[in-house]
């Protein structure tokens, strides 16, 4: 969120767990990617979901090393900022980092994935660690189908088989019961056993 102009200042809110919080406290620089539309829900499972103490998120990932070394995403990315960090809030759980912009890139023009759309249309969840998460609404939260949903007991992430996961080969229609025991969540990574029936 941007809120003042001159200079121009970023606030960005982190959870005091993540490792990306001891990055910044450590070098006192971040960056922030502008997500298309279109990422794939695996994506923002890798960046959003897991953490980097346990993954490389960077393995197989496209980036650019900004100036001040930080690296920024491009995959899935229409555009990056990078920022110097100008101050930090104590917010409870989690720290409201003040950061100010020396660096940007429009990468490509697009439509930008919005959380309503994430939500509404992806049938995506909000990790734990987001300051937007709210435990009772993640796991009531249904998208619109006709046929029974799955959810991941994992993540929260909702299957349903109207939209299928085109990202992981399942077309539109694809019944649960008929997802190939292959398939993992798209946001986590876990297999069918780990998703249970949602009530209709």
């Amino acid at each position: 969120m941007q809120i003042s102009n001159s200079p121009v200042t970023i606030a960005l809110s982190l959870n005091k767990k993540t490792l990306t919080h001891e990055y910044i406290l450590a070098s006192k620089i971040f960056s922030i990617s502008v997500i298309e539309k279109d990422a794939p829900l695996r994506f923002i499972g890798k960046f959003g979901f897991q953490s980097g103490r346990n993954i490389d998120k960077f393995k197989e990932t496209k980036y650019e090393v900004l100036n001040s070394k930080c690296p920024a995403v491009v995959d899935s990315s229409l555009a990056y900022l990078g920022l110097e960090l100008l101050d930090k809030l104590d917010a409870g759980d989690y720290t409201l980092f003040l950061g100010k912009l020396v660096e940007s890139k429009l990468l490509k023009d697009g439509e930008v994935m919005t959380y309503n759309y994430y939500h509404d249309e992806k049938c995506g969840m909000t990790s734990s660690f987001a300051p937007t998460f709210m435990r009772d609404i993640a796991m009531s939260k249904t998208c619109s189908a006709k046929n029974t949903k799955y959810r991941c007991t994992v993540c929260n992430y909702i299957y349903n088989p109207d939209l299928g996961d085109i990202d992981g080969g399942i077309g539109p229609g694809t019944a649960f019961e008929n997802i190939p025991d292959t398939w993992r969540c798209p946001i986590c990574g876990v297999d069918k056993t780990k998703f249970v029936k949602m009530e209709q």
